[in-house]
């Protein structure tokens, strides 16, 4: 084999090797045109003239194919824009990909579907058991400070507590303005010892007078002529050494309005006698109980002509014991605030709320009620009337009165 017949035979494999490559070019070319629809016309026919010419240049066929090789580049990297590729995939080959991606991306959509779709129908579970425990939390430390607050008032509350009932003797429409007590009544509740202690007190009990200073003594029943409440308050405390926590003042009138507020009282009469009211006549047989309106109650209270200032003190003091008896019961709530209200505009009523806790506590322990009566003989001085009470009565007065909050003596 000859030199050039060597020759042709190379350039023919050369040629034929480019003539592949060309192809595959233009192949590529028109896919890229079916995608674009741009014409690479003037491409082809450069490729076509070189293809029919007759010699090439190493130099030349090299460049062609380091062409080919950047145009191949620049249409993957193309591709690679146009479709990115999923994160999860794998460099497998084309068809592989395409089955990877065809055969789980519609399960893994219906997956995701049925998921939301189990979310949405699934009751939410967490949020309502938190709301119900911060619910149930909320109220339990509700109900224990609320336990906290009964426990303290309860505690104050049964501290005992002295408390004046000061009877004036003005008539309806008169002024109370200096007008005396026709009655005093100092009443100590002891809440822990179910204990009332009721001491009564005669108008012309002779004592000192804090608002008469010139004199010695005079009939206990002055002090609130001179001196109002204060006064009186201060002649009690004197007398008996116990502090006085609260007071009222009833009239005639306002005591016939307080027993129609409450809804009547139930008294069981201790003596036998009649009394004229201002309705009418009344008739009280002892033992026999009788469901009394302020008028009735009134004409029984204050009647004096058969028996003793003390009786009379004692009676008093079984109507204002009816009248708690009905507030503490359970007929009788409804009516506090009203009784409450009018005793504090209308009859001068000095009590805060522990202290009626204190009273209402003690009347519904249903207590053990002492009476007891400041004793003393008939005595003149300066030739006026006066009731001189016994050292003996007074001191047993003060002992009794003199008790811790568990009811015993001090």
């Amino acid at each position: 084999m000859n030199e050039e017949q060597r020759l042709s035979r190379v350039e023919r494999r050369k040629r034929e090797l480019e003539h592949e490559s060309t192809e595959d070019n233009i192949h590529d070319e028109q896919i890229e045109e079916g995608r674009t629809g741009e014409v690479t016309s003037p491409t082809s026919r450069d490729e076509d003239v070189s293809s029919d010419h007759p010699f090439l240049n190493q130099s030349n066929s090299e460049q062609r194919s380091k062409s080919t090789d950047r145009q191949k580049q620049t249409d993957r990297h193309k591709q690679s824009v146009r479709a990115p590729k999923p994160k999860w995939t794998l460099p497998l080959g084309k068809k592989r990909r395409r089955k990877r991606e065809d055969g789980h991306s519609e399960p893994r959509a219906k997956e995701s579907k049925n998921r939301e779709s189990r979310r949405e129908a699934a009751p939410p579970r967490e949020k309502p058991v938190k709301e119900k425990r911060k619910r149930r939390g909320w109220k339990g430390k509700f109900l224990l400070l609320l336990l906290l607050f009964f426990i303290v008032v309860g505690y104050l509350a049964s501290n005992p507590f002295t408390f004046l009932v000061m009877g004036s003797d003005a008539r309806v429409g008169e002024s109370v303005s200096g007008s005396r007590t026709d009655s005093l009544q100092l009443i100590e509740f002891v809440p822990r010892s179910r204990t009332v202690q009721n001491v009564s007190i005669p108008r012309d009990t002779y004592t000192a007078i804090p608002c008469e200073p010139d004199r010695e003594g005079d009939k206990i029943t002055h002090a609130f002529a001179y001196g109002g409440a204060s006064c009186t308050v201060g002649a009690v405390e004197g007398l008996t050494e116990a502090s006085v926590d609260g007071q009222v003042v009833i009239t005639f009138e306002t005591f016939m309005e307080l027993i129609d507020t409450v809804g009547g009282v139930n008294v069981t009469a201790t003596h036998s006698f009649s009394e004229k009211g201002f309705n009418q006549t009344y008739e009280y047989t002892e033992g026999v109980s009788y469901s009394m309106d302020g008028d009735m109650a009134l004409a029984y209270a204050r009647h004096r002509k058969s028996d003793t200032d003390g009786a009379r003190s004692s009676r008093q003091t079984e109507v204002m014991t009816a009248v708690a008896d009905k507030l503490a019961s359970p007929s009788g709530w409804t009516k506090i605030p009203a009784t409450y209200r009018f005793m504090k505009n209308e009859m001068g009523l000095e009590m805060n709320p522990l202290q009626m806790a204190s009273v209402g506590l003690t009347m519904l322990l249903k207590p053990d009620v002492n009476k007891m009566q400041v004793e003393g003989q008939d005595a003149y001085i300066n030739n006026v009337y006066y009731y001189q009470p016994t050292e003996t009565s007074v001191q047993a007065i003060r002992d009794a009165l003199d008790l811790t909050m568990w009811g015993t003596v001090r």
